[in-house]
Parts: structure tokens; sequence; C-alpha cells
């Protein structure tokens, strides 16, 4: 229905998919952003979205279809699942790759990234993650976009996977304001949505919603103003929340990599209108490392640690020196197995845990921010010997040395029995894929080097609960009229499951394009 009012409160992907969907379908819209600048966690990621089925795969020569995803995800159900809204993600991803396309005006492309799992019954090794071309903003977008990460290239996830990479290009494009990745995603969706007149409110922060005779008619802004009309709760997780991360997440202080608006406003929002909650232990797991001085608008910001582990030359170990993973598995999985918990010594033996590398690896890949020729850091330990440099780490000399030992036995003959390193596609995807065993070497070249790795996370994905239209879910039964909800600030219907690069923004795409659908036609 025409002249409705929308209101959308965060303005990452979840939140300018949802207002640009709203638009479309004739509502006049505004959207809340707490922070100085658009863009969310989404404008720091990688802009990568799963989704099964998309056309750009079909026409980049990937095979796929519903029932391999439904069958794919049907394996990676463990956890607090939604069937109905798996199901309604896995109709809909292909019609929203196009809907994006179409609605912004910007192309995007598939991408041969193997799903996560790809070896289970369903998974695919390729096509099924998609990402945006690069894209040149109007300088009104540019000057409204989270600034990209001063670490990050202005390259793309294609560049990088068919190993294109132009350092002129990226000059150009860094001299010309040219977005990729996550801010690529922003950018042409906060122009499109600019273009249909989208009120973009940035430094506006949403304290309570407004609600008439049991329903959601608006959003109570910090300053007290107020703003009419059905409100979509995009804003994001609660990881940056310490009350909310202590009470629902089972590791305590995890190392978030996020944007810092995710503090939780819109659980706590949902919560005092009786919302249901689900899936509120979970969250986008990974492994992080700590940087000293990084920080975004001033809070704490951790890098994700991805490649670094799967690479020849490295091993990933506790605190008392052994191994316990397979390196190369995706950060997701990696990352909920750093919350180990030790009911002997009552603490989390694996956070921190440790990456130990070797000379050969230090003087061939980067660690985090660290290039090969640059000088080692305070944060990076070095010792000429094994055991010298466990004594530095504060662990067992004796198991550390027993655990590289057995490593690199095993690596000398291309396998590692104990984890399975190596052989999946996954695993060789994201190794070095030039050289003869993308995964593994022995370390035996020293001076050997070990970085300390935390238990972080990209973002929480536990929250409300939503109905396949994104209405928020009534505790006593229901819905709560007015009210939706789509992204990381809502229940997750994956459960514990990280389907495939991109497993985040697929999910917020398609929950965002139908909460603003159906919140403009209320």
């Amino acid at each position: 229905m025409a002249g409705q009012q929308v209101v959308v409160v965060g303005s990452g992907v979840a939140g300018l998919t949802a207002a640009l969907a709203a638009a479309e379908a004739g509502a006049t819209v505004t959207v809340l952003e707490s922070t100085q600048t658009v863009g969310g966690t989404t404008a720091l990621s990688g802009g990568v979205a799963w989704l099964p089925g998309n056309h750009l795969a079909s026409d980049a020569g990937f095979d796929d279809d519903a029932e391999s995803a439904r069958t794919y995800l049907r394996h990676l159900a463990v956890g607090d699942v939604d069937d109905v809204l798996v199901d309604t993600f896995v109709a809909e991803a292909p019609a929203t790759a196009r809907w994006v396309e179409d609605v912004t005006g910007h192309t995007w492309v598939a991408l041969g990234y193997p799903d996560y799992h790809c070896e289970l019954p369903g998974g695919r090794e390729g096509g099924r993650s998609i990402e945006p071309h690069p894209f040149a903003p109007d300088p009104d977008v540019a000057a409204l976009v989270r600034p990209a990460l001063s670490w990050r290239l202005p390259m793309t996830q294609h560049e990088i996977i068919a190993n294109t990479v132009d350092r002129e290009v990226l000059a150009r494009r860094r001299e010309d304001g040219v977005m990729t990745m996550g801010a690529a995603v922003v950018g042409s969706f906060l122009a499109a949505a600019l273009r249909r007149g989208v009120q973009v409110r940035t430094g506006a922060a949403a304290a309570s919603l407004v609600r008439r005779d049991g329903r959601v008619v608006g959003v109570a802004l910090d300053t007290g103003d107020q703003v009419e009309g059905a409100v979509v709760l995009a804003s994001g997780g609660f990881e940056r929340d310490p009350a909310l991360a202590r009470a629902f997440l089972r590791m305590p202080d995890p190392a978030p990599t996020g944007g810092p608006g995710a503090t939780g406003r819109g659980l706590r929002m949902a919560m005092a209108a009786g919302a249901e909650l689900g899936n509120m232990s979970e969250a986008w797991w990974c492994p992080a490392i700590e940087i000293p001085g990084d920080e975004i608008d001033g809070v704490p910001l951790h890098r994700l640690v991805l490649a670094e582990r799967a690479r020849p030359g490295a091993v990933m170990v506790d605190g008392r020196g052994n191994r316990f993973a397979n390196e190369a598995q995706n950060y997701n999985d990696v990352g909920r197995s750093l919350h180990d918990f030790d009911p002997g010594a009552f603490g989390f033996p694996r956070s921190p845990s440790w990456l130990v590398v070797d000379a050969g690896y230090r003087a061939r890949y980067p660690i985090g921010p660290l290039l090969p020729r640059e000088d080692d850091p305070p944060w990076l330990h070095r010792a000429d010997a094994v055991e010298d440099l466990a004594t530095a780490m504060g662990v067992d000399p004796a198991s550390l040395g027993a655990t590289v030992e057995q490593f690199n036995a095993h690596a000398a003959e291309g396998d590692d029995p104990l984890f399975g390193r190596g052989r999946s596609a996954y695993d060789r995807f994201v190794g070095d894929r030039a050289a003869a065993q993308p995964n593994l070497r022995p370390l035996d070249q020293p001076p050997f080097y070990a970085v300390r790795v935390l238990a972080g996370l990209l973002g929480t994905k536990g929250g409300p609960r939503t109905d396949a239209d994104g209405r928020v879910r009534h505790v006593e039964g229901g819905v709560i009229e007015g009210l939706y909800a789509a992204g990381n600030v809502a229940a997750s219907p994956l459960g514990m499951a990280y389907p495939g690069a991109g497993g985040t923004i697929g999910p917020a795409l398609v929950a965002g394009r139908l909460a603003g659908t159906a919140a403009a036609s209320r």
C-alpha cells in the first residue's frame, strides 16, 4: 500500500536492503544509524553474499539447484534451526540475487569459492558466493559510507582468488575513491536508496519503540525525538555490549572484529516489546589477533585470522602447546573450537591459542598486517628453537616440541592423519595453491615465530525470532504488529551453521528484502 511510513534502525546490508525494498513498495522510508557513518559491520567486511541458485553462478558455468542447497543446509542443521526460514531463504535467494542487481543498477560476479563444508551432500565447490564489482560513488555517497579499514587495499575477492591483483589498478582505485568488498555493497545500496528518496540520518541512536494500542508505530531517539512508521530492526548484533555478551554467549569477553554500533540496542528494544528470542548463544565465530593500537571509533578492533592458519609451515596450538583442530577449516568452526572448557582447570585452555610458524613461512606470507620483509613487531614472539619460543609464549616447552615434531613427520609425508588438514577442497582453496601441498610443510626452518590468537567473532546471530515476512514473534504467541527484524539483530535460522563465504550477508539480503516489503504493506 502506497503512502506507508517505514523506519529502519541500522544501515548495514540488512537495513539498506529493507529500506530499498520498502521504498520500491511505495513507502516513505527513514534509516536511523547510531554512528556517524553508514554501513555498520558490512562496510568492514569482505562483501561476499552466499546465495545458492543465483543466476550469476549459472552464467559462469557452476551447477546448482534448490534441492541441493536444501540438502546441504539440512546436513548443517545443528542447534536452534528454523526449517521454515531456511526453506524461505533457499526459495528466495535466486530472485534476491537478481533483485540486488536490478534495484541498485550495479553488477555482481560469481566466485569460485567452495562452500565451507563442500564435501557434504549438496555442497558445491564454487558459484554460491557472489560479490559486487568495484563501485565508484558520487561524493555525497562517499561522504556517508564508513571508510575502509586503513590496512585493506581496494581489491576484490575475485582478484585475490584469481591472483590478478594489479598494484597500479589498486593505486588508481584508491586515488579515485573506488570502493570494493563490503564498502562496494554499502555504497551501491546507499546510492540506490538516496535515489529513491530514502532519508538517511546518521548520529541518530534509537532508544525505544513507540507503541500504541499494542502496535509498534515508531521509534524514539536518545534525543527524545520520535520517527513514525512500521519499524524494521537491522541494528546488528550485541557483541559490543559486555553485559549482553556475558549474559548470552558461551565465551566471556570475545574479541570483536566488526563495527562499533553492535551494542544490542535493537535486541533490547525487541525484548522490551515482548519478543520471543532464539539462537542467543550463537555468533559468527572466528579466531582473531589483537594488534596494539587498532581501534574503530575509539573502541578496540581485532583482526580475523583466515589464510594465515591454512598455509604451509604453520600450526595452531592451545595454551598447553597441543594442536586441537584442522587449522585450515573455516573460521567459524575453528573459532567455535576455541571455546573448549576444561572442568579440571576451570578455564578455557584454547583462549588464547597461538599461531606458530617458521622462518620459511615468515619470509613468504603475511601475518595479519605484517608483510614478509617488514621488521618483527613486539606482538610477534621469535626464538631460534621451538622450546625457547614456547617459553616466551608461556607454554610447556616439551609439549610444544613434541607437537611440532609430530606435525613435521606427517607433513613431510603430505598428510595430517590427526585432523585431516589439506584433504578438503576448501582447505586447499584457502591455502597456498601455488605450493606442491597447499596446506602442509614441516616447520623446520629457524627462527620460529608465534602470535597470540583469541576467541573472536564477526557478530552475534541471536535475537528476536521472525516469521517468513520478517515480522517479530511475540513470546506469548503471534507477532508484534508493526515490528520487523533482519540481519544480525534477529535470530539466525541457520543455528550453528555458517554454510559458505558470505553466509552472513546472503541471508541478510533475503531477510531484509522480505521484511522491507512486508513493512511497507502492513
